[in-house]
């Protein structure tokens, strides 16, 4: 596997990370910044037995008679500091707890995930270890099942860094949240069952829409920022005629947000370490980042449903490519779920 120094289109198939040091620096690294109010809760999950951690941030304001709402996040380690700041500041979401969905960063986890994931190869062995143990568990948590001959298909280059074993845990990730995460956070504070959000980027605006179109009902709004729409041959899509049965027939009226950064399917400026121009360029022809989300948005739109049932108009960031989006999604992602 070559190490790059961003998350390449969302495409997943390469490791979030830059070029490894001449010596492995020690994991996990001290902290000394905190976020106020905020929890760290690890556990082993119920369902799949995988070790996982949630960041929560709660409120200061007294709970309203119905209870605080919820904004769930994927990909905690990475935006649970951001979502924080952005429910808080300037009375964007005051009564908002978050919860950012990641791993923890104990030695443990990291045994398991080198365990699971087997030895890694030479240029996963110079990395830091939580690094690439997060790396290696997030593509299984966050991905729908695949073959090794799809996974193949996949690439360029007709050589994939994972195998079928590696990836494909996304449902077991989803009942994780179910049966795992929100009775902690219901018995942590207290929370209005009604009114909660999953947000995820990338991958996990893949995660996002496979709870879409599998639980409407989980969640109130489903903020699906950058989905990765195209992994293995758009496979998320199969669930899209159910759900859209269940809203015609008013079982599911969820509230729907779909962004992209305007240039999510333009080559990038700077050069990608270890990729040739001719590879990015079919990988990005092979995502097709914005047109796939945008075309769901228009049939989704296109849907009619009870009332309750939302679907926004496509968010389109100007001059934004993935590794940035994010940012704006969550904000975005901020007004659409809460400010209303």
């Amino acid at each position: 596997m070559k190490p790059v120094t961003q998350l390449l289109l969302g495409l997943a198939f390469w490791t979030i990370a830059g070029p490894a040091s001449a010596q492995t620096p020690p994991s996990p690294q001290p902290a000394e910044v905190t976020i106020p109010n905020s929890r760290v809760i690890d556990f082993t999950s119920s369902v799949n037995g995988h070790r996982y951690r949630i960041n929560v941030a709660l409120p200061t304001d007294p709970a309203p008679a119905k209870g605080y709402r919820v904004l769930y996040i994927f990909d905690g380690n990475g935006y649970f500091g951001s979502v924080s700041e952005a429910v808080r500041r300037n009375g964007n979401a005051p009564d908002v707890v978050v919860v950012g969905i990641g791993y923890p960063d104990s030695g443990e986890f990291i045994a398991e995930s080198d365990r699971r994931r087997g030895p890694p190869d030479a240029a996963l062995a110079k990395m830091d270890p939580l690094v690439r143990a997060r790396a290696r568990e997030r593509p299984y948590d966050l991905t729908l099942p695949a073959t090794d001959a799809e996974l193949a298909a996949e690439s360029p280059t007709g050589q994939s860094p994972y195998t079928a074993a590696n990836v494909g845990g996304l449902d077991q990730l989803l009942k994780t949240i179910e049966v795992d995460v929100k009775p902690r956070i219901a018995a942590l504070t207290k929370v209005d069952t009604t009114d909660q959000a999953l947000f995820g980027h990338s991958l996990g605006g893949l995660a996002v829409l496979r709870a879409l179109f599998t639980e409407p009902q989980a969640y109130r709004s489903f903020i699906v920022a950058s989905p990765s729409i195209w992994w293995n041959n758009r496979s998320v899509l199969a669930g899209e005629a159910a759900f859209v049965e269940a809203v015609k027939a008013g079982k599911a009226t969820p509230r729907v947000l779909i962004t992209m950064g305007s240039e999510e399917s333009t080559p990038p400026k700077q050069p990608i370490p270890g990729m040739d121009a001719a590879t990015v360029a079919a990988l990005i022809a092979r995502s097709n980042m914005v047109a796939n989300a945008r075309d769901l948005t228009a049939r989704l739109q296109a849907v009619k449903g009870a009332p309750g049932y939302e679907v926004a108009d496509y968010a389109v960031f100007a001059d934004q490519g993935h590794g940035i989006s994010v940012w704006p999604a969550i904000g975005r992602a901020v007004e659409f779920a809460f400010q209303r």
